[in-house]
């Protein structure tokens, strides 16, 4: 489960810029990875993104830039320890029943309008696109003190039919308000099949999806429900309304998750 917390392991030796979190995650996830030391420029590994993306439905997998830390490799650990044991975690994820996901959102956020009470009202009673933030670029995997340059990752081609199954190669979820794995599979499918939503960026904590802007006003502020009832803190600690997430949907190309 990716989340924030202390790390077990000693930090690595960092030999040729390679750390050996990169090592063994590279080795981990068995399949074509190029690494990218930490405060290597942006562009490039954009670059590097881009040029496999244009490949990815003819290659049969799905480009990840993946930040590579102590804590995304204790919790792919925590999965498996070799490629073989990953394959077969992988098969057992890919077998979880399919899920009502649009009864999933709306479950939760009939729970936080309990929870809220008027508050809810208060905020979100009539919900309208409104001008918001436009995120049209990648940067979960940038430096906070540097954003022109990276945190050490790696570019991974996953093996995938669908883009969504990304998320049966590589767990993430079970902390804190962030829904567990089988349930981040079934809903990155759904982002998939209704709005084009491919995977692109994971950090410990940090999802992002490459995605058409969303034009229509209604489809927006459905979206934009939906992505609060999966991730409120994109709102409670981002954009502060789901109004304003909404507006910025209809332009943005990039769909940007944040757990605390």
């Amino acid at each position: 489960m990716f989340g924030f917390g202390k790390s077990k392991n000693k930090a690595p030796e960092n030999t040729g810029g390679v750390s050996e979190y990169a090592q063994k995650i590279m080795e981990l996830l068995g399949c074509p990875c190029e690494h990218f030391p930490k405060s290597t420029d942006v562009n490039k590994v954009l670059n590097a993104y881009n040029d496999a993306f244009a490949w990815w439905e003819s290659g049969g997998y799905t480009p990840m830039i993946i930040v590579t830390d102590e804590l995304i490799l204790e919790c792919l650990e925590e999965y498996a320890k070799t490629a073989e044991e990953l394959k077969a975690n992988h098969d057992e994820l890919m077998k979880t029943p399919p899920m009502d996901v649009q009864k999933w959102f709306t479950d939760r956020l009939t729970e936080w309008k309990n929870e809220m009470g008027s508050d809810w009202d208060a905020a979100f009673g009539e919900v309208k696109a409104e001008k918001g933030d436009v995120q049209k670029t990648f940067s979960g995997f940038t430096r906070y003190d540097s954003r022109d340059k990276c945190e050490e990752c790696v570019l991974a081609k996953i093996p995938t039919a669908e883009p969504w199954e990304v998320f049966a190669w590589l767990p993430f979820g079970g902390w804190n308000e962030c829904p567990n794995p089988e349930e981040i599979l079934r809903i990155a499918e759904y982002f998939h099949d209704r709005y084009k939503a491919i995977p692109a960026v994971m950090t410990r904590d940090v999802l992002e999806f490459s995605v058409p802007p969303l034009k229509d006003k209604d489809t927006a502020v459905g979206a934009a429900l939906e992505q609060f009832a999966f991730c409120s803190d994109i709102v409670f600690q981002g954009v502060d309304t789901i109004g304003r997430l909404a507006g910025g949907l209809m332009e943005s190309s990039v769909w940007y998750f944040w757990w605390d």
